[in-house]
Parts: structure tokens; sequence; C-alpha cells
């Protein structure tokens, strides 16, 4: 009990910090490569943007202390991959030698707090969320089928130098008692013209943000559907358990930088937006179709 209240505590203050603090958007158009050592320089760090390292570490420490609490029993692989972000890095789960453990691995390039959109134009008829799950395609004006940040409830956006990303954390219902612990892994990075010479299709939604963008100014991902889970807790939840998530449609990704919010009225602000499939993990079988849409506020340094 005494681990929690200071875990909580802990929590509360770097929550406040986080939201209290300015905080630069990233670039997504700003390339990185592999390195041979991938611990960055630290030495010219300032005490705030050290302090904003720590408070990202608070809240993947909280998302660890939930996660070990949940009956986890039916994930047959986590995939909880561990993130220093001290050192800016991403360590594998099977690096076995010490020697040289943090060579050859993925250098964080962006690391970002959660903004709710405010669903631009819609905010009248639709809360201000990050995540949108429900029963049918057609439920658009239902509270419930709303998620987003919350005192005890929020999400890391981060990217690597490898073309992959994370979406870690949890997100809270709007109207109701369910919870989303979301570990949602993202690969293959894409600028516009690798992505449409694929055959991909920039989605362009009815959203504020979305009529504004540069579809040329985004980066596209897929998510990862081996590595990608969500488990949902809760009386309020359509479904409860360990779900798994993959990409929906067929030439469509996640939409990442200016105006990627898609619903939103920030315009020109960094987001994110997706569409994806909510499985069952041992089936394969689509269950229910789920969105992000989220802005971005990144802790500086990383690039």
């Amino acid at each position: 009990m005494k681990k929690f209240s200071v875990l909580t505590a802990a929590l509360i203050f770097a929550l406040y910090s986080c939201e209290n603090e300015e905080i630069s958007t990233v670039d997504p158009t700003i390339e990185s490569s592999e390195e041979t050592e991938l611990i960055p320089e630290q030495g010219n760090a300032s005490t705030q943007e050290e302090l904003q390292v720590e408070e990202f570490e608070e809240i993947q420490s909280q998302f660890f202390e939930e996660v070990e609490g949940l009956n986890i029993s039916e994930i047959e692989s986590l995939n909880l991959e561990a993130l220093d972000f001290q050192n800016a890095t991403i360590i594998s789960e099977d690096v076995s030698s010490s020697k040289g453990r943090y060579r050859h691995r993925p250098r964080i390039t962006s690391l970002c707090l959660v903004k709710d959109a405010d669903r631009c134009p819609s905010q009248d008829l639709q809360p201000t969320s990050n995540m949108w799950w429900p029963k049918n395609e057609n439920d658009f004006y239902n509270p419930t089928t709303f998620f987003s940040s919350k005192k005890y409830s929020r999400l890391i956006f981060a990217t690597f130098s490898n073309g992959t990303g994370l979406i870690r954390g949890v997100t809270s219902m709007n109207e109701g008692n369910c919870k989303v612990y979301v570990n949602v892994w993202l690969k293959d990075k894409q600028t516009y013209e690798e992505f449409t010479a694929d055959g991909g299709v920039f989605k362009e939604e009815p959203g504020c943000a979305s009529r504004a963008t540069n579809p040329a100014d985004l980066h596209y991902y897929e998510i990862d559907s081996k590595k990608s889970w969500v488990y949902s807790w809760g009386d309020d939840c359509i479904g409860k358990g360990c779900f798994g998530l993959e990409q929906r449609g067929e030439n469509l990704r996640g939409q990442l930088g200016p105006n990627g919010a898609a619903f939103d009225s920030n315009i020109g602000e960094n987001g994110f937006s997706d569409w994806g499939w909510i499985t069952d993990r041992h089936t394969g079988e689509r269950l229910w179709i789920m969105d992000f849409n989220f802005r971005l506020r990144c802790c500086p340094g990383y690039h």
C-alpha cells in the first residue's frame, strides 16, 4: 500500500508539471538513422528537459504496475520492451550480451505526451478524446464510445530510429468506468511518396485539422498486429479482457505530423490518427473497429 501511495503521489506531481510546462512539438520531417553507439550526448541537457524525461518514466512505471495486477494469463506474448528514457534507447528482450548492450539498438527520436483532440467540428456533440471504440461504425455521438486522458490515465507516444513507434499507457471512458491499457506498436515508417507508391491513400476525415492537412507533410505507420494489444477493464466496457489490434483499411496507415490529429481545432499542431480492428487474440476474428485521434506535446532533444 505504501508503494502504491508513493507512486500515485509521484504520478500526480509529474502530470501537473507536464501540463504546465512548455513542450516542443515533434517535427516528423527530420530523418534519423541507425548508429553504432546509440547513447546520445546528455551533457547539455537542461534540468527542465531531464525532469520531463522523469515524468514520462513515472507514467510508464504506473502502466507496468497496473498491468502486473491484471489477469493477463490469456496473453501469449506480452511484448513489453523496456524503454530507457535517460539513454534514449529501446532495449529488446532478446539482448543477452552484457558487452555492447546498448549498441545497435533503436534510438528514441521523439518522446511525446498524448493530448486529447477536441473533435472539431463536432465538439458540441462529441467529447474531447484520444480514442474511439464503438459497438458499430455509425455510433458517432455516444459519449461512452470515446476515451480520454484523466488524472490516472495517460498515454505516451514515441518514435524510434528504426522506423517503429509506440503508443503506451491507459485511457479512460468519458462517461463510464471502462479503462483500456494500450500497448500498440507501429512499424514501417514511410514518407508520403513511399506510401502512395505502394498504393497508400491519405485518409481525409471531416475534421477541422484533417481538412487543413498537407498529406506530403506526414509520415505513415502500420499497426504491428504481432506485438500490439489492448486490455479493457470495467463493467461498462464493450468487451472485457485482452484483445489484439490490427491495421484497418487496405490502403490506410497511421498518419503522423502537422494536423495529424484529424478531429481537432488546433490547426498546424502535430498529432496522430489511425484506424484499427480490435481482434480476438487467439482466433484473429475482427470484433470491433477503433480510431486513435490525438495531439502531441513532445520533449525536446530527441532528434
